[in-house]
């Protein structure tokens, strides 16, 4: 029994729970993530030139509303 009772196993249990945890939160939470994401592609793409036009403040306005949408649904649950 001790054999299997090392730091190296416990190391490895901690891994295997801390996987879990995070593929949980990245099921229950994917719909902000996918949103959060393309926030910050439609930041990349505006600061390309180091400036944004009015169409570029939109669409990034649009965006970062409807992660605040995903974040009331996820609330709302």
């Amino acid at each position: 029994m001790s054999d299997w009772i090392t730091w190296g196993n416990a190391w490895y249990l901690a891994g295997l729970i801390l996987a879990g945890g995070a593929t949980f939160v990245g099921v229950k939470y994917k719909k902000l993530v996918t949103e959060l994401k393309e926030v910050f592609i439609a930041l990349q793409e505006g600061y390309e030139d180091n400036s944004l036009t009015k169409k570029e403040k939109e669409r990034i306005m649009k965006e970062i509303l409807d992660v605040l949408g995903a974040l009331l649904k996820i609330a709302w649950r």
